[in-house]
C-alpha cells in the first residue's frame, strides 16, 4: 500500500516534497543587496549634488553607477564556481542534477553512510550456513555448503527469493542472486504458476513451483514464498529475513537456546546473517492458498537455520573515511543490517576510532525501555553516562554508541535522542523512514550528507542537505549527486570540488564587490567631483576584459589535493569576507586619494579648466582628456587587475595560486598591456584609450613622432595629457605598491598569521563533536 499514512506513502511524500533547505548565503544575500542599494542611492544623490549638467545626464550617470555597484555579473559570479565544479565532478563520473547543492556540499559537517553496498562491496560473498537439527533443537556444525546436507534448506535457498532470468542473466537483489547461485538451481523458463525452479539435480528432487510470493518489506524485515514440491505434492511455506524477525515468527520450541549468541558472534565477525523458517501446509490444492493472509501463512513455522554471507569492505573505504575525518567531517553509519555487523564494519574502516568502547542500545519495541550492553563483553550497562564522560587525549569521549531501529524510535519518543544523537556512531536495523528521521534529526545540528546505494536509501538521500547515490538505479533518480564508479572516494571528491567551488564563488563575489566599490566609491565620485570620465575604450577594457576575463580565470582554479581541517566560509557578512573586502577597498581608496595628493604637487600638472557643461554629451569620453582622468584611469585599472588576482589565493580549499595558469596568463597580459600604456611614449595603444596622448600637432610640438593614426582633437587647453617620463615610473611604482599592500593584507591578515591568531583566541561557535 502507498496510501498517505502508510510507511511507503510517507516515504514517497518525503521524496516528492522534501523539507525546505535554508542556506545562510541565501539569507545574507538579501541583506547585502539591500546595503548595496542604499549605497547606490547615496551615489545617485552625490551625482545630483556634484554634477553640474542636464537632468537627463545626471540620471544617466546615476543609473550607470547603480548598475556598476550592483553588478549584473554578481549572480553569474556565484553560479560559475558551482558550474565549473559540476563539470570537474562529471569528468570524475560524479553527476549532479542540482548544481545549487554543490555550494552546500562545501559545508558538510556530518557524512552518513549506508553499509551494505556502500561501505562494503556491493556483492556479498556466500559464506555458508548453520542448520538446526530438529531432533535436538541445536545447531549443527557450520557448513560451507548447507544445501547439500538438508533438503528443506536447499529448497529454501532455491525458492525464497525474487530472482528472475533475463536472457541468461540473473536479475534481482544482489543477496538473493548470491543465495540462488549457491543453491546451484536454475529458473524454469516456462513456469506453471508465478515462477518455477529446477533444483540442482532436478531429475531426483523434482521441480519447485512458486505458488505465491510476498516480497521483502522493510517494515517486516522478511519475505516469504509458498512452494509446491512437484515430486512429493506437498506445499511448503519458506520465510527468509533478519535473524531477529525470523525468530519472532518461529515456534519457540524450534529455536536453539544459543540462537542469539550464535547470531551475535557471526555478526560480530562482520557476517551478514539471514535466517530461514519453514512449515508444511495441510492443503493439496494450490488455488486455495489465496484465502490465507501472509500472517496466517507465516504463523507457527519451524526454524530451519542460518544463511551467512561475508560482508567485506571496499578497498578504498578506510582511506576515504580517514580523509573525511582529516577534513573535520564526522562519519556515521545508518544501516538496515544488524548492529553488531555494523560495529564490526565501523571499526574495520576506522569510523569508530581504534581502542574506543562501543555500547549498544536495543529494545524489542519502541514501547520498551532501551537496554545497553558492551558489544565486546555483552555485559549489561546500567548507566552509560560514566562511559560517555570518560574523555580521551583529544578531549572527546572514548565511548561510541550504537542503537537499533526500535531503540532509536524509543529515544525519539522520550526526547533522549537530543542529548545522545552526536554520540551515536551506528544506527542499525533502520527502516527507510527511520533513515529519513535520523537524517532530519542530524540536520538540526549542521550540514548533513547521506551516501547510499539502494532503494531503501532514497528517502534519506532526498532529505539530506547533500545526497550522493553510489548507484545508477532508483537511488540515483532522487539524489542530487550520483557516482558511476560506486567508490566511497566519490564522497571525498565531492567535498574537495564543492569546497573549491564554494571558495571560488566567494572569491568572484568579493572581486566584483571590490570592482563596484572602486568603480562607484572612487571612479564615480572622483568623476562627479572633477567633472571627468574614463574613455569609452577603457570602459570596454575594464568591463569586458578585466572584470569578466578575470572572473572566468579565477573559476579555473582547481581544488586542493587534500581536505583541509576547516571548511570555507558561507557567510557573505562573516568576519572573513568583511575583513577581506573591507580591507582591500580601504587600501584602494587610500592609495587613490594619495595619488591625487601626489598629482597636485607636480610642477607639470595643470588643473582641468574646460567648461564641462558645454561638452557634447554624445562625446562624453572627451571628459577624460586631462591629468585628473589619466591618474584615475591608471590607478583604478591596476586596482581592477589586482582585485582579480588577490582573491585567487587558494588558501586551504583550492590549488596554489600559481597553478591557475589561465589567471596567470590573463593577469600577466593585462599587467604588461597597461604598464606599456603608462610607461611608453605616446603610442597607438595608449592613444586608443586617450591616455598619455594628445592632439597630433601638439605631440609633434612636444618632440614626439607625429602619429600615423587618427586622433580626435583633445578637449583641454594643453591639447594633451602626456605625463613626463620620470613621473610615469613614479606612478607605476606607486600602483605596484598599491597592489603589494592589498596582497599583503590578503596573505598575512585575512589568510595568514593574523587570522590564525584570532581563530585560536576567539574561535567561532562551531559544531564540536568527535569525528
Amino acid at each position: 500500500s502507498t496510501g498517505t499514512m502508510s510507511e511507503k506513502g510517507q516515504l514517497v511524500r518525503q521524496i516528492l516534497f522534501p523539507s525546505r533547505i535554508s542556506f545562510i548565503f541565501n539569507e545574507q544575500m538579501r541583506i547585502v543587496v539591500f546595503i548595496l542599494l542604499l549605497y547606490a542611492g547615496f551615489v545617485m544623490g552625490m551625482a545630483a549634488y556634484l554634477y553640474n549638467g542636464e537632468a537627463v545626464a545626471i540620471v544617466f550617470y546615476g543609473v550607470f553607477a547603480l548598475s556598476q555597484l550592483v553588478s549584473p555579473l554578481l549572480p553569474a559570479a556565484m553560479v560559475i564556481g558551482q558550474s565549473v565544479a559540476a563539470s570537474r565532478l562529471r569528468r570524475k563520473q560524479i553527476f549532479c542534477i542540482d548544481p545549487q547543492r554543490i555550494m552546500i556540499a562545501g559545508k558538510v559537517q556530518i557524512f552518513c553512510f549506508d553499509k551494505t553496498g556502500t561501505l562494503t562491496k556491493e556483492g556479498l560473498e556466500f559464506h555458508g550456513g548453520q542448520i538446526v537439527d530438529p531432533a535436538s533443537t541445536t545447531f549443527a556444525e557450520f557448513a560451507e555448503d548447507p544445501a547439500a546436507t538438508n533438503a528443506l534448506f536447499h529448497q529454501a535457498m532455491a525458492s525464497c527469493h525474487t530472482v528472475t532470468d533475463l536472457n541468461g542473466q540473473l536479475i534481482g537483489n544482489p543477496v538473493d542472486i548470491e543465495q540462488f547461485r549457491a543453491s546451484k538451481a536454475a529458473i524454469d523458463p516456462a513456469p506453471k504458476y508465478i515462477d518455477a525452479v529446477l533444483t540442482a539435480d532436478g531429475s531426483e528432487k523434482g521441480k519447485l513451483h512458486i505458488v505465491r510470493r510476498f516480497e521483502f518489506v522493510h517494515a517486516r524485515a522478511s519475505m516469504s514464498v509458498v512452494v509446491l514440491d512437484e515430486a512429493t505434492g506437498k506445499i511448503h511455506v519458506f520465510i527468509k529475513g533478519s535473524f531477529e524477525r525470523v525468530k519472532s515468527v518461529s515456534r519457540a520450541g524450534s529455536v536453539p537456546n544459543n540462537y542469539d549468541s550464535v547470531c551475535a558472534n557471526l555478526a560480530r565477525e562482520g557476517c551478514y546473517v539471514l535466517a530461514f523458517a519453514h512449515k508444511t501446509l495441510d492443503v493439496t490444492d494450490p488455488s486455495s492458498i489465496k484465502e490465507f493472509s501472509q500472517d496466517d501463512l507465516e504463523a507457527d513455522c519451524d526454524l530451519l537455520g542460518l544463511l551467512v554471507f561475508r560482508n567485506n569492505l571496499k578497498p578504498d573505504t578506510a582511506d576515504a573515511i580517514a580523509e573525511l575525518k582529516r577534513g573535520s567531517t564526522r562519519t556515521v553509519m545508518i544501516t538496515g543490517d544488524n548492529a553488531l555487523t555494523g560495529v564490526f564494519i565501523a571499526r574495520e574502516c576506522g569510523m569508530v576510532p581504534q581502542g574506543n568502547r562501543v555500547l549498544l542500545g536495543e529494545c524489542r519495541s519502541p514501547m520498551e525501555e532501551v537496554k545497553w550492553v558492551d558489544v565486546d563483553t555483552m555485559l549489561p550497562v546500567d548507566d552509560i553516562e560514566p562511559y560517555l564522560n570518560d574523555v580521551g587525549p583529544d578531549g572527546f569521549s572514548t565511548t561510541d554508541l550504537a542503537v537499533g531501529g526500535a531503540a532509536f524510535e524509543r529515544l525519539r519518543a522520550t526526547g533522549a535522542i537530543d542529548s545522545l544523537l552526536l554520540k551515536i556512531r551506528i544506527f542499525a536495523r533502520m527502516k527507510p523512514m527511520n533513515k529519513v528521521e535520523c537524517i532530519e534529526a542530524h540536520m538540526k545540528y549542521g550540514i548533513i550528507a547521506m551516501c547510499g546505494d539502494g532503494g531503501n536509501d532514497c528517502g534519506a538521500l532526498r532529505a539530506a542537505h547533500v545526497g550522493i547515490a553510489l548507484s545508477d538505479a532508483e537511488a540515483s533518480v532522487v539524489s542530487p549527486f550520483s557516482s558511476a564508479d560506486r567508490s566511497i572516494n566519490s564522497c571525498v571528491e565531492l567535498l574537495r570540488e564543492s569546497r573549491a567551488g564554494l571558495s571560488t564563488s566567494f572569491a568572484n563575489f568579493a572581486a566584483l564587490i571590490c570592482y563596484g566599490q572602486v568603480m562607484c566609491g572612487m571612479v564615480k565620485m572622483a568623476g562627479f567631483y572633477f567633472a571627468i570620465s574614463l574613455t569609452q575604450n577603457l570602459w570596454l577594457l575594464i568591463d569586458g576584459a578585466i572584470a569578466t576575463g578575470l572572473m572566468l580565470a579565477i573559476s579555473m582554479s582547481g581544488p586542493a589535493k587534500r581536505l583541509a581541517k576547516y571548511r570555507p566560509t558561507s557567510r557573505i557578512l562573516g568576519p572573513q569576507m568583511l575583513a577581506s573586502v573591507g580591507g582591500i577597498v580601504l587600501i584602494n581608496w587610500i592609495f587613490a586619494a594619495m595619488a591625487y595628493v601626489w598629482l597636485f604637487q607636480q610642477e607639470w600638472f595643470r588643473c582641468n579648466e574646460h567648461a564641462t557643461a558645454e561638452v557634447d554629451v554624445k562625446k562624453w569620453w572627451l571628459l577624460g582628456d586631462n591629468y585628473e582622468a589619466s591618474i584615475l584611469s591608471f590607478v583604478s585599472t591596476f586596482q581592477f587587475i589586482n582585485n582579480g588576482f588577490v582573491f585567487n589565493y587558494g588558501y586551504l580549499y583550492r590549488a596554489r595560486w600559481y597553478k591557475n595558469y589561465a589567471l596567470m596568463l590573463v593577469w600577466a597580459f593585462l599587467m604588461v598591456f597597461v604598464s606599456y600604456m603608462l610607461l611608453a611614449d605616446p603610442n597607438q595603444a595608449g592613444c586608443a584609450f586617450r591616455l598619455n596622448c594628445g592632439t597630433p600637432s601638439v605631440l609633434e610640438g612636444l618632440g614626439f613622432k607625429k602619429p600615423t593614426w587618427t586622433i580626435e582633437a583633445y578637449n583641454n587647453i594643453q591639447g594633451h595629457n602626456v605625463i613626463p617620463t620620470g613621473s610615469r615610473y613614479k606612478l607605476w611604482g606607486y600602483c605596484l605598491g598599491n597592489m603589494a599592500a592589498a596582497n599583503f593584507w590578503q596573505l598575512f591578515v585575512v589568510n595568514g598569521p593574523v587570522r590564525n591568531f584570532l581563530r585560536n583566541r576567539k574561535p567561532l561557535d562551531r559544531l564540536r563533536t568527535k569525528l
